[in-house]
């Protein structure tokens, strides 16, 4: 009897390992090898962020601009967009055009309202009113 069940045992371990080691191994190989979300470029903000220590307002809108035209997903440039309107020009309503703008163009719903739960912070923080 006892004969018997090794036997069972070692033909479920020889059917199954093939199965179990792709699974595991599949879970694994997401450890060493990044899956697709992870090999895409992502965002350069030293230009940006180098214009702004800069004081060239102006470029660093610029270069944000570029950000968000490659990387329109990303909700840091279009922050940092309404922040150099709201700070440096004092135009609220600029800042409120990128905000919409921006609502225009980040995909997903998640993200969409953790964007409008930010510019909703940046505009309270300016005094303007959303």
């Amino acid at each position: 009897m006892i004969l018997a069940a090794h036997a069972v045992l070692i033909i479920a371990a020889i059917f199954l390992a093939k199965p179990l080691a792709g699974i595991f191994g599949d879970w694994a190989s997401g450890l060493f090898m990044p899956g697709a979300r992870h090999s895409r470029p992502q965002p350069m903000y030293s230009i940006p962020e180098g214009r702004m220590t800069a004081e060239d307002y102006a470029g660093a809108l610029e270069a944000y601009a570029a950000l968000v035209a490659e990387h329109p997903e990303e909700i840091a440039p279009h922050l940092r967009m309404m922040e150099i309107w709201l700070r440096v020009y004092k135009d609220p309503e600029s800042a409120r055009t990128v905000r919409d703008n921006a609502l225009l163009l980040i995909k997903g719903r998640r993200n969409k309202e953790r964007f409008r739960t930010a510019a909703q912070v940046v505009l309270a923080e300016a005094g303007v009113e959303t």
